[in-house]
């Protein structure tokens, strides 16, 4: 009968409890444990093992007059008492393991005995409780969940189940330096789509939390349940489109402290792509990061870096894809930010509404004329460009303008058509986004009206009136002496 219930006691506790042990000379080694949490271990039940050597069975575990007292306990564990008033227990029918793991966990200061007990760290993520007794253990960390065991052995080890999943990345754009004006630049974004212009300067940042131990996938059951996966490196890569990202502005941030001078290989390819890698171990194999808290087994990593926008985010939204990845293997995830620049359309007619060749425009923000390429016929932003007049062209006389940002701009005619009179300077907003069909894009149209100019003061016609009423008052006052003299 006691090797039955030793044997029932042993199969239904085996969860996040340690071992029976050899009277002051046995040890429990925690492995995956965390760096940066505490561990401890509490002796719950005293045991007696029939062999000191191989206490994986024929264990006899005794609880104490206040134990067996605890709420709940009867409901939990049948027990026995002999002559000398210790109890002989064993797991009641019905009563799984999850059930004795919360019964413990739950009572835990009315069960332990004496005060916790601490362990020692290794190189290697280890933590080993040394110097124990024959007994059924409880060890917890300072994440709030237990450690797992599938055994009970003089010298054993377990795996610790705290380990957790990370997650992420979030990528943000975080600020903007436009090239067409400072009073456009924008600061504390944080959006994941933006609009900027061709050469401006766009910041972003990306965010994960990292682990030192990834979760395994099996589920934590009673005798079950396998080592996590250790994290010796992260890796990071960022595949842009429309942007040239500068490599010497990337900076690297682990638990806010930054780190980017450890970092591997920081480098931007043939084809813009950038890619690192954050080392997560030492040359002994030790992590080099603890958590953040106390009770969390997360590690937050932040990057951030610049990028200029290309010609390219003139005719298609800029993006950069992020992604991460562990042991240069297991994809964590991915996450993308959208650039747009935007665009309008210039039709030139006459007063008929007919298309007109020959005008040629200058293009302001506020007091200064941006600068252009032609390319293909359309005019790209570009604040080191050399062209400076937009000439509506072509069967429809129209100018399709790219790579601006979605400002307030005004047109001025600077060379007018043959014949026609100059006109008015023209206010332009309400851009169209680069994903816009150039055939649907905002369009400003621009009318010359056939003619001679008219004078702006009223024309010659007055004047003369004025010349002519003046001579006119001369004469009539040369007249008049001239009578005067004649009558004396």
């Amino acid at each position: 009968m006691k090797k039955l219930i030793s044997l029932v006691l042993a199969l239904a506790m085996v969860l996040m409890v340690g071992a029976a042990l050899a009277a002051d000379d046995g040890s429990i080694s925690v492995t995956n444990a965390t760096r940066g949490q505490t561990y401890e271990a509490y002796l719950i039940f005293t045991a007696s093992p029939s062999n000191p050597d191989d206490v994986t069975e024929n264990i006899i575990y005794t609880a104490t007059a206040a134990q067996v007292a605890v709420d709940g306990f009867d409901d939990v564990f049948d027990k026995i008492v002999d002559e000398n008033g210790d109890y002989t227990i064993s797991v009641k029918d019905g009563v799984t393991a999850d059930a004795v793991i919360s019964f413990v966990k739950d009572n835990i200061d009315d069960l332990k005995k004496g005060s916790a007990i601490a362990g020692t760290w290794d190189d290697n993520d280890t933590i080993t409780f040394s110097g124990l007794k024959y007994g059924y253990y409880y060890i917890s960390s300072s994440l709030g969940t237990l450690v797992t065991i599938d055994t009970a052995g003089k010298n054993i080890t377990v795996y610790d189940k705290n380990e957790s999943t990370p997650d992420g990345p979030d990528k943000i754009i975080t600020a903007e330096d436009n090239t067409i004006d400072s009073s456009l630049d924008l600061a504390d974004q944080g959006l994941e789509k933006n609009d900027t212009s061709v050469g401006s300067t766009e910041s972003f940042e990306v965010t994960f939390n990292a682990t030192n131990w990834v979760k395994s996938d099996d589920e934590q059951t009673a005798g079950s349940g396998s080592e996590g996966t250790k994290v010796t490196e992260w890796n990071f890569a960022d595949t842009p489109t429309g942007l040239e990202i500068d490599k010497t502005t990337v900076k690297v941030f682990v638990n806010g402290t930054e780190v980017t001078s450890t970092v591997d290989d920081i480098d931007v390819d043939a084809n813009g792509k950038l890619t690192f890698t954050i080392p997560w171990v030492d040359e002994n194999g030790t992590h080099l990061y603890a958590t953040q808290t106390s009770t969390s087994a997360l590690i937050p990593v932040k990057v951030t870096y610049d990028a200029v926008v290309t010609d390219a985010a003139a005719t298609a939204v800029a993006t950069n894809e992020v992604v991460i990845k562990y042991n240069n293997d297991t994809e964590l995830g991915n996450d993308t930010t959208e650039t747009y620049t935007y665009k309008f359309k210039v039709l030139k007619t006459d007063e008929n509404g007919g298309a007109l060749d020959g005008a040629e425009f200058e293009l302001y923000f506020g007091d200064t004329v941006l600068t252009f390429r032609v390319i293909d016929g359309v005019y790209h932003y570009d604040p080191d460009g050399t062209v400076t007049h937009i000439a509506p062209t072509g069967e429809n006389a129209e100018a399709l303008v790219v790579g601006l940002d979605d400002a307030s701009y005004t047109l001025k005619e600077v060379v007018v058509p043959a014949g026609y009179n100059k006109a008015a300077d023209t206010p332009v907003s309400g851009l169209s986004p680069v994903d816009t069909a150039d055939a649907d894009a905002t369009t400003v149209t621009i009318e010359n009206n056939k003619g001679t100019e008219l004078p702006s003061t009223g024309g010659i016609g007055t004047t003369i009136f004025y010349v002519i009423g003046g001579v006119l008052l001369v004469g009539a006052a040369i007249i008049l002496v001239a009578r005067r003299k004649a009558s004396e």
